[in-house]
């Protein structure tokens, strides 16, 4: 059986409401969602942060992975596959990305 997320959260509040009796449905929400929109935050405006959420995983973006979908958009956008406007915003997102990385120092020792 599949429940969705308002009835996950309405199991979870029931479960929890005798030892926080201030707390309400909307703030159990609010915390339960806080991770998951902080890594939406993260990703949709380009930073691409490295998040580890708890029984779920790291969630990580790899420099090659972005540039094979870097290539990938560009060979869309030449095939007129892709607005104009979808393009350049995404490539400079990617680019931005890349960039940091490579300005990143590295963990290994030399």
């Amino acid at each position: 059986m599949r429940k969705l997320h308002p009835e996950l959260v309405a199991e979870f509040y029931n479960k929890i409401k005798h030892t926080h009796p201030d707390m309400t449905l909307e703030q159990c929400n609010d915390i339960v969602s806080a991770p998951f929109r902080q890594l939406k935050e993260g990703i949709t405006n380009g930073n691409f942060p490295t998040v580890r959420l708890k029984f779920f995983g790291t969630f990580v973006v790899y420099p090659k992975r972005v540039e094979a979908i870097l290539k990938n958009y560009t060979k869309m956008f030449k095939e007129c596959r892709m607005t104009p406007v979808n393009y350049f915003k995404k490539k400079g997102q990617l680019e931005n990305f890349l960039k940091t990385k490579k300005n990143e120092p590295t963990d290994k020792l030399d």
